[in-house]
């Protein structure tokens, strides 16, 4: 018969290895919920199109190229062509890139929010 009160060997094995498995499982969801691993949805090739905003012509002969973003990628770059589209192949979307546009001796920088479907018509 059992003393009130004591624990026998058999039942404390029990309890040590639920408090194991529970503080691993603990462990695991914390570091999950406070590593961010969300993966972006998909990458894409995003297009659009500059013109001048006095009067809505298209800019033709800028270049357009990515500065930075929220994740790493190589030197992307685009030209306009006469109807001022160009396309920046290979982006990881959703995120947030900085453009840097050259044109006629002149810059800008415009931060962008890209999805899937984005179509960026940028005003000069």
């Amino acid at each position: 018969m059992e003393k009130p009160g004591y624990v026998n060997r058999q039942n404390r094995k029990g309890w040590v290895a639920m408090t194991v498995i529970l503080s691993c499982f603990l462990i695991g969801y914390w570091f999950i919920k406070n590593n961010n691993f969300d993966m972006p949805s998909a990458t894409t090739s995003v297009r659009g199109v500059l013109y001048k905003s006095a009067t809505g012509a298209p800019v033709g002969g800028a270049i357009v190229m990515i500065a930075e973003g929220s994740y790493e990628h190589p030197d992307i770059a685009a030209q306009t062509d006469d109807q001022g589209n160009f396309s920046l192949p290979e982006l990881r979307v959703p995120g947030t890139y900085t453009l840097l546009i050259n044109y006629s001796n002149e810059s800008k920088r415009l931060t962008v929010n890209l999805t899937k479907d984005s179509v960026l018509r940028i005003p000069l």
